[in-house]
């Protein structure tokens, strides 16, 4: 993908997120970071970590009509950017995340988030993600909103998602305000 790409997946992203993407992952993207559909072979994260991201991403963005994060490449991206993108001082906050989030499930639910049937994984998700969103202004970034953002970004940043998932439509022609969803499915934006 170019430059225009790359600067779209970080567009689309913080849209959907309602602010700001997180500095780091618009370095990386900018950088070229994209997600490969090779093999992964977990070079930073120990195998339960692995099994986590996976878990979690393929949570963000299930596979549906169109294929998931995990199907694309999205995990092996999340940890190239952690190991390859951030601080020293990032990396670690955000390997505490995956650690203290795999802890609040086990607390939780009895298992380690990888281990839930879909379901179950889903909730947690969802409650994690409220509580983040409430956190936020008053804590700063959130372990959960930033995994979500480089969830997104990655995704965005393969065929799938630049082209089934959100595609970007660019026609001239007038500004229609209101149209009901069903009349342009899945497009992104209109560029007028």
């Amino acid at each position: 993908m170019d430059k225009m790409d790359r600067k779209e997946a970080i567009k689309r992203t913080a849209m959907l997120m309602g602010g700001v993407v997180f500095a780091p992952t618009m370095l990386g993207v900018l950088k070229g970071c994209s997600p490969s559909t090779g093999r992964w072979r977990p070079e930073l994260f120990t195998a339960s970590q692995a099994a986590l991201v996976t878990a979690l991403s393929d949570t963000i963005i299930p596979a549906t009509d169109t294929k998931g994060a995990a199907d694309v490449g999205v995990p092996g991206f999340i940890e190239s950017m952690v190991k390859d993108v951030y601080s020293e001082e990032q990396r670690t906050s955000f390997l505490d995340g995956l650690e203290r989030f795999d802890e609040k499930c086990r607390e939780q639910t009895g298992s380690a988030f990888a281990s839930l049937d879909a379901g179950a994984q889903t909730e947690f998700a969802n409650t994690e993600n409220r509580l983040a969103i409430e956190n936020e202004a008053e804590e700063g970034p959130q372990f959960f909103l930033v995994f979500k953002e480089l969830t997104m970004v990655g995704y965005f940043r393969t065929e799938e998602g630049a082209t089934r998932v959100l595609r970007y439509e660019d026609i001239p022609g007038i500004y229609q305000g209101c149209i009901p969803f069903e009349d342009v499915g899945r497009t992104w934006s209109h560029n007028h």
